[in-house]
């Protein structure tokens, strides 16, 4: 497994980073225009991207200002990633500019990490530019579908989990 990590500098305190991660009615205007969050432990977390691609999983922990954590995953079983199957970490910590956001996203596979890397990238970003009080304006990735398992080159999850069954016994 790989891990996605990125670290970025937000100019907007971080109890205003941390409402944009855990509000639906301000998520929507960053990362997708369908979201439902409940933001405590065990409670959901979706979102649903302008092409349909939903996300899905459960907050682990939440400390205002500081950390969200929630598994994470795609109902699209094709993906190859279903709800709930990965972890993402994100901390705050506050600057003399605003806030430095860490994200880890943990329990992907490498092509997989990589397709997930750039899509942070890309709402990261469009998290930075709301929370400093600027549209994002269109997502570039809105008419984008998720990438699945085969387009990446990599075997079913069900095919993987075969194969390691077939392997002999050392």
């Amino acid at each position: 497994m790989k891990l996605v990590e990125k670290t970025v500098s937000i100019a907007a305190p971080p109890s205003v980073v941390y409402a944009l991660l855990t509000q639906a009615d301000l998520l929507i205007e960053w990362m997708a225009p369908i979201a439902s969050l409940d933001p405590r432990p065990g409670g959901e977390v979706s979102w649903t991207h302008q092409n349909g691609d939903t996300v899905s999983g459960q907050f682990v922990e939440l400390v205002p200002d500081r950390r969200v954590v929630f598994t994470y995953g795609w109902e699209r079983t094709d993906v190859g990633v279903p709800p709930g199957s990965t972890v993402v970490e994100i901390d705050l910590r506050p600057t003399p500019t605003g806030t430095e956001l860490r994200l880890v996203h943990r329990g992907l596979e490498g092509p997989m990490a990589d397709a997930h890397t750039g899509g942070w990238a890309n709402y990261l970003t469009r998290l930075a530019t709301r929370a400093a009080g600027v549209d994002p304006g269109p997502d570039p990735l809105a008419a984008g579908r998720v990438p699945a398992r085969a387009e990446l080159g990599m075997a079913s999850a069900r095919q993987s989990s075969q194969d390691l069954e077939e392997l002999p016994d050392e």
